[in-house]
């Protein structure tokens, strides 16, 4: 390219990435927690456990644009959930969760726990974070 052609480049570079109508909203941190209730199951069988989650978002958001989060939840029995997704417009705390029913006459007491990992679903708009993983919510059940 001739130096005209690099300069007019640059010049409509500048222009692009300073211009509002290309701003989009970027996630530039996330953070995962989960509990588990109750946490020590006593009862009839089989009994359920509700794990709540928490996607805490940081970023730069503009008005009207929203960034894809994805979420799979893992627990110790090896299953896996699907990923599911959820869109937000802002920083701040987003709600999850998930239940898991067991118990019976072949699983009469169990140790366990869940966990999930979260993720911006769009780099353009999420930057390149790598996925991040909640803390495991351990539980106990006891079938009466």
């Amino acid at each position: 390219m001739t130096r005209r052609l690099l300069s007019l480049f640059a010049a409509g570079a500048v222009g692009l990435a300073a211009s509002p109508a290309f701003a989009l909203s970027m996630v530039t941190h996330l953070h995962a927690t989960l509990s588990a209730a109750p946490l020590h199951y006593v009862g009839k069988c089989p009994g359920v456990i509700t794990f709540h989650g928490v996607v805490d978002v940081s970023g730069h958001f503009q008005p009207g644009s929203s960034v894809e989060i994805g979420y799979q939840f893992s627990r110790s029995d090896g299953a896996t959930g699907p990923n599911q997704f959820f869109n937000v417009s802002g920083p701040g705390p987003h709600d999850i969760a998930e239940t898991w029913t067991l118990g019976g006459p072949q699983v009469p007491h169990y140790a366990g726990w869940e966990h999930f990992k979260a993720w911006v679903t769009d780099s353009a708009e999420g930057g390149k974070l790598p996925p991040v993983w909640s803390n495991e919510a351990h539980f106990t059940l006891t079938c009466k």
